[in-house]
């Protein structure tokens, strides 16, 4: 316990010791960069000042070419504090005047390499020596308004670095005293928050070996009295969401065990139709539902073609979707008759099923060989069949109600049975309502229209391309939006 006492104040210390560094070298830099910039412009000034001063009272003696009477005002420019040399040198490049008389009458030369520029971009050099000097020019114009030459004054860069390095100084200082403050802050404040904590961290560890009914006191009303008010909170809670965590488990292992059921039941490929084709889509929305399609192999070249949706979500509705595949399987074997196999699977699923519990079914038989489709649904919505020698889009909706609501001949005598010729290049598309009811952020559904229309963009293209277009259209049209319920698709077509 000793061990922690000391790491905690260290820690408490270190913080506050952190933020003092990181808040006083935030300050220091921002009063650095201001003070760099007012030492610039304050020698600026002075610079420019002293450029055009002379500028404006050389002109007439370099024009008359008083050589003394310059070097005069040029040797009382350099009394300025940092001033290294001035000049005027003329438009030939030649010195006109010089604070040293012997430079007079040679060629202009840089002092050093260029190095930079000052805000109001005077010239800053760096001589051989190393040292730095700000260049100030200025137009000396005579009396008749004549150009005689520029004035270079150049001023030490020494200035600002010499003042630059007392505010350093003064800002360690400072930066010294406030560090020793905080240390002895840090020390005063971990100290007086040891005891409550201490007491905080041994309820902790109570509640941590299981005992959630322990309950820590600390009368203080500041922050750690609230936080021991929000600890005692919290263990009633735990105990609240140990019940509450155990009943998620289950759901979670009623969902992963549903999605199981639910991938098993979907075929991965499809049987070979000779010269027609079948493709299919899923998405299953955030939770299970029982959205169910096949393509069955019958005999003679016939083949059953199933739609399902399950009412209700998650292992419920797999486990019904799963006896009405084996049922639907066995029955589409025996008998031909699509309205014959609902029947029979409507009086399957009301003598095992309890409660509401229903599912609506679209179930045809294709013959490959007269090209011919019977078509029945127990209350499944309208499926739609692209004809491709009018390259129009039909609407079918066989009359019937849903599988385990109805019984005996309340279910029968409503079912009706469609049959239609399926040409070349014909394509059957048969979907959930998770299609149709797609919605966007505007709560727009997608609508068997929309539907209609995207089958007629893309009706001449394969079952696959088919699907993709309807789920791009789709997906544009619900600017992704998260979906509510299960989406699938079977596309049943011929090739030739």
């Amino acid at each position: 316990m000793n061990k922690k006492f000391k790491s905690m104040k260290w820690e408490v210390m270190g913080v506050v010791l952190s933020l003092t560094l990181i808040i006083t070298g935030i300050m220091s830099f921002m009063l650095l960069s201001i003070h760099k910039k007012s030492l610039i412009n304050e020698v600026e000034l002075r610079g420019i000042s002293i450029a055009r001063n002379i500028a404006n009272n050389i002109a007439d003696y370099i024009m008359m070419k008083y050589e003394l009477e310059s070097a005069k005002i040029l040797k009382e420019a350099m009394q300025n504090k940092g001033v290294i040399y001035a000049m005027v040198v003329g438009s030939n490049g030649v010195i006109l005047a010089h604070n040293d008389m012997t430079r007079v009458k040679k060629k202009y030369k840089a002092p050093g390499k260029i190095t930079g520029a000052t805000p109001a971009k005077n010239i800053i050099f760096e001589t051989p020596s190393g040292e730095k000097l700000i260049e100030f020019t200025a137009q000396a114009v005579a009396k008749h308004k004549a150009k005689t030459g520029t004035v270079r004054v150049a001023v030490s860069y020494d200035l600002i670095s010499r003042a630059l390095k007392l505010t350093y100084i003064n800002i360690a200082l400072v930066t010294v005293i406030a560090v020793i403050l905080s240390v002895i802050g840090a020390f005063l404040l971990s100290t007086a928050i040891t005891k409550p904590i201490n007491i905080l961290a041994e309820g902790v560890k109570i509640a941590g070996s299981g005992d959630l009914n322990h309950k820590i006191v600390i009368k203080s009303k500041n922050e750690l009295g609230l936080l021991a008010g929000a600890f005692n909170e919290m263990t009633d809670d735990l105990k609240r969401a140990q019940k509450t965590a155990l009943e998620k488990k289950a759901m979670e292992k009623e969902l992963e065990i549903a999605s199981r059921l639910q991938d098993s039941l979907l075929p991965k490929k499809f049987p070979d139709m000779g010269k027609y084709e079948a493709s299919a889509f899923y998405k299953p929305a955030k939770e299970i539902g029982g959205d169910y399609y096949d393509v069955i192999p019958l005999m003679a070249g016939k083949f059953g073609i199933v739609m399902a949706d399950v009412s209700g979500k998650g292992v419920p509705a797999a486990l019904i979707m799963t006896m009405l595949r084996g049922v639907l399987n066995t029955e589409a074997r025996l008998n031909a008759d699509p309205v014959r196999v609902l029947i029979n699977l409507n009086n399957g699923l009301l003598g095992r099923v309890e409660g509401n519990i229903f599912a609506t079914i679209f179930y045809a038989v294709l013959d490959t060989a007269k090209g011919a489709i019977e078509m029945a649904s127990a209350g499944h919505h309208e499926i739609l069949v692209y004809k491709s020698g009018a390259s129009a889009v039909e609407s079918y909706c066989p009359k019937g109600a849903a599988i385990g609501i109805l019984k005996g001949n309340d279910f029968e005598s409503r079912l009706e049975k469609i049959t239609i010729n399926v040409g070349p290049k014909d394509k059957l598309l048969l979907f959930t309502d998770g299609i149709s009811e797609a919605r966007a952020a505007s709560g727009a559904r997608f609508g068997m229209n929309r539907v209609a229309e995207s089958l007629q963009k893309n009706g001449g293209k394969t079952c696959a391309e088919i699907q993709q277009g309807l789920l791009r259209d789709i997906e544009i049209f619900t600017g992704g939006e998260e979906q509510s319920d299960d989406i699938a698709v079977l596309t049943v077509g011929r090739t030739a």
